[in-house]
């Protein structure tokens, strides 16, 4: 509920008659209480200050068919009663001064047409077809009811007593003028406060007339006289007027006004209740739903739609319902009583109208005051906004120069220098490139991001016409760009700084390697050299090995570590990165000088081993030295790793090449599993006289063959070779076609027997 507006202060004039009849004065002091405590203050509506509207602007009132004819108490039209010839009036110099009686001075000169015609008009707001054909007492006592009603709720917060009867309350004009006061805001000035005699009560009449015409209300057919006389069809016209002026003719909906706008205003707010359908002021609020639609629209918290009974029999009860919630929650004073609307059969159209004004206008004002909290909040909102936004740009700003500063100064105090390493100098770069994608990259995105949002600021300040918004020193655009310059001529200073540090480091791992692998291959074609020189076949094997284990024991050693030194050179430039573009002055790696050194060792570690073998054999005396040539080379074949000693199986292999296929190991010297160059020697010479030679070979074939010139699978069976030899001499030897001369009636077990091999082409391919 809507707490009660505070009540108006009462124009100057606006007062309670005195309550002694001989006090009567023209005086304009008047009594200010406020209204009695049992009288609760109403809601009103401030009236407009224009004075002089021009009934123009009322165009869209005057298609209003909202009056009646005048009828007397028997129903029958009658013409409006007049004042009466001229002479009738009082000659008082007042009313004569101030009350002008030809038509057009006052424009409220009632029209001669209207005793002639059958129906006439008030004003702008006449009677139309539509209409019924007069008003009559049950639309009389509606409109007085309700007309009284809208005149009480405001005049009663100014403490005047209520109005009743509109044909008796303003028939000294004082009532009259205290309303046209409380509507217009504003003092008529000095008037009869107890008028006695009737010119005085037309002077009252004439003065609230004449401000009510200055409002801009056309009024027709009324005159003061009409007021002194109480005559209430003419008075309920210009109350009608009044309304029209004050609660009706200001509304507007999409273009449409006054009733137009106000039905509009109805259609549209009960558009989405299917039992509602507002066609009129009239029987289209007889079920009390459409008041009820209204309020629900607006206030669904104070009234339940959904829960009303839809039906007729329901209609009172709606109604009671709706002017109940009206007036206590929303400030609407009830203007009709329940059977002025669903108790007759055409509820009157001006009270329909004057009650359903005051909801467009409640609702109207919560509207605007809605619209008014709103702008405001938007307004509060937007500019809380602004400076969270302004200190939002400053204490970014502030932080962004800071932490641009607090780098620089962490720079400058951690320099790169030349006596750092390569790592040193490498954890540098990584950390500069680290910076360039994180941080620098965060601080390029909030540069732009603060010069976007101070952008924002002052075209929202230019938006909403204020005073622009200016950083202080040391927070503008141009101190951030300033600042920005300077860490980019540091980040160019110290990115060249230790990209040259990196690459002399670079250089000299480079030159240092080449160097180192250069010397070593000198000390190798030196070594090479002397190992041919002492190659001489005249030297004896006892010089020879003396100069060759010097070399071993003296140069070999030195060559190892010149070979360690050329690897970690070259490690070196792999850690700096020194070899991606290649070395100058060198061609080879450490592995391929690595490779030379392991060739001469191999070399002199053999010469060595040749050397000693050969010692060895010339002590034989049992064998030939071809046969002992036959001997080391079998040797020298299968021992590969150059240790001058050979294991069981390479042993084997030796022997296998020499021809001995079976060796008893039984009675050789081994060590460690290895058998010497010296039992290998022993061992060959035992078995010397069993020798494979070609001669032998040839004369074993021919003894197995018969001295048949081929031999056949049986003879080969016969010999019980090995399954290996067996395959080999199937595999090797051609067959022959010697085969078809076999006897028919030889012997042949199975179809391999009766193949035939040529052994001699079969030699012939492996002797000479």
């Amino acid at each position: 509920m809507e707490p009660p507006s505070t009540p108006r202060r009462r124009p100057i004039s606006m007062h309670y008659p005195p309550p002694s009849p001989s006090s009567y004065s023209l005086s304009s002091h008047r009594p200010t209480s406020p209204p009695p405590p049992s009288q609760s203050p109403r809601l009103t509506r401030r009236p407009t200050h224009q004075k002089h509207k021009s009934t123009s602007s009322l165009s869209s009132l005057a298609q209003l068919n909202l009056g009646g004819s005048f009828a007397g108490s028997s129903g029958r039209e009658t013409p409006p009663p007049s004042l009466g010839p001229a002479s009738s009036i009082p000659h008082s110099p007042s009313i004569l001064h101030s009350a002008r009686w030809e038509e057009g001075t006052w424009g409220m000169q009632r029209s001669n047409s209207i005793s002639a015609a059958a129906g006439g008009q008030w004003g702008a707001f006449g009677v139309g077809s539509s209409a019924a054909a007069g008003v009559g007492r049950e639309y009389e006592d509606v409109q007085n009811r309700t007309f009284c009603k809208w005149l009480n709720a405001r005049l009663e917060p100014h403490g005047y007593p209520p109005v009743v009867d509109l044909g008796v309350d303003f028939s000294d004009g004082t009532r009259l003028i205290q309303l046209v006061e409380v509507l217009t805001e504003s003092s008529l000035g000095r008037y009869n406060q107890q008028p006695y005699h009737r010119v005085q009560k037309m002077e009252n009449a004439v003065k609230a007339l004449e401000r009510i015409k200055e409002m801009g209300v056309h009024l027709t057919n009324i005159g003061p006289e009409d007021v002194v006389d109480g005559n209430r069809k003419l008075i309920l016209g210009m109350i009608w007027s009044l309304v029209l002026r004050f609660s009706i003719a200001d509304i507007n909906e999409e273009g449409s006004h006054a009733k137009e706008g106000l039905l509009l205003w109805c259609q549209r707010k009960t558009a989405p209740y299917n039992e509602v359908d507002v066609k009129d002021f009239t029987r289209s609020w007889q079920d009390g739903l459409a008041f009820c639609a209204l309020i629900h629209r607006h206030r669904p918290d104070l009234l339940d739609y959904d829960q009303l009974d839809k039906r007729p029999q329901a209609a009172a009860h709606n109604l009671a319902k709706a002017f109940k919630v009206a007036e206590e929650h929303l400030g609407i004073p009830q203007l009709l009583d329940v059977e002025d609307v669903c108790g007759t059969k055409r509820p009157d159209e001006r009270s329909i109208m004057t009650y359903v004004a005051q909801f467009f206008h409640a609702f109207s004002s919560r509207a605007q005051a809605e619209t008014e909290a709103r702008v405001i909040s938007n307004f509060v909102e937007e500019m809380s906004a602004l400076m969270l936004a302004v200190h939002d740009y400053e204490r970014r700003v502030t932080e962004l120069l800071s932490a641009i500063d607090s780098h620089l100064s962490n720079w400058s105090t951690s320099p790169p220098t030349p006596s750092h390493s390569y790592a040193q100098l490498f954890a540098h770069r990584a950390s500069f490139v680290t910076y360039q994608q994180t941080l620098r990259r965060s601080w390029l995105k909030e540069k732009s991001d603060t010069r976007e949002l101070l952008a924002n600021v002052r075209n929202k300040l230019r938006t909403y016409g204020l005073k622009g918004y200016e950083p202080e020193e040391g927070l503008r655009v141009e101190d951030v760009v300033a600042k920005w310059d300077e860490l980019c001529a540091a980040e160019l200073d110290r990115s060249r700084t230790i990209n040259l540090m990196i690459r002399r480091i670079q250089e000299e791992a480079r030159t240092r390697f080449a160097d180192q692998a250069n010397a070593l291959q000198v000390s190798l074609r030196r070594v090479q050299g002397q190992m041919a020189a002492l190659s001489d076949p005249s030297e004896s094997l006892s010089a020879q090995l003396d100069s060759f284990h010097q070399i071993s024991s003296a140069i070999l050693p030195s060559l190892s570590q010149s070979l360690d030194a050329v690897r970690a050179a070259e490690d070196a430039c792999r850690e700096c990165e020194a070899l991606e573009a290649g070395v100058d002055g060198t061609c080879c790696s450490a592995d391929e000088v690595g490779v030379e050194v392991e060739c001469v060792q191999q070399a002199i570690k053999k010469r060595l081993a040749f050397i000693e073998n050969q010692m060895v054999a010339r002590k034989a005396s049992s064998v030939t030295p071809e046969q002992l040539e036959d001997f080391e080379s079998a040797f020298r074949a299968f021992d590969k790793d150059g240790k001058n000693a050979l294991d069981l199986d390479e042993l084997a292999g030796a022997l296998s090449s020499m021809g001995v296929l079976e060796v008893n190991l039984d009675g050789v010297k081994q060590v460690d599993g290895l058998v010497s160059f010296e039992e290998y020697i022993r061992l060959m010479t035992e078995r010397a006289e069993d020798r494979v030679t070609g001669d032998k070979v040839r004369s074993c074939f021919r003894s197995i063959a018969a001295e048949k010139g081929y031999v056949t699978e049986l003879d080969l069976t016969r010999l019980q070779l090995p399954s290996s030899a067996m395959r080999f001499l199937q595999d090797h030897m051609p067959e022959t076609a010697i085969a078809s001369e076999v006897e028919p009636d030889e012997e042949v077990t199975d179809s391999r027997q009766r193949a035939v091999f040529d052994y001699e082409a079969f030699l012939d391919n492996f002797l000479e």
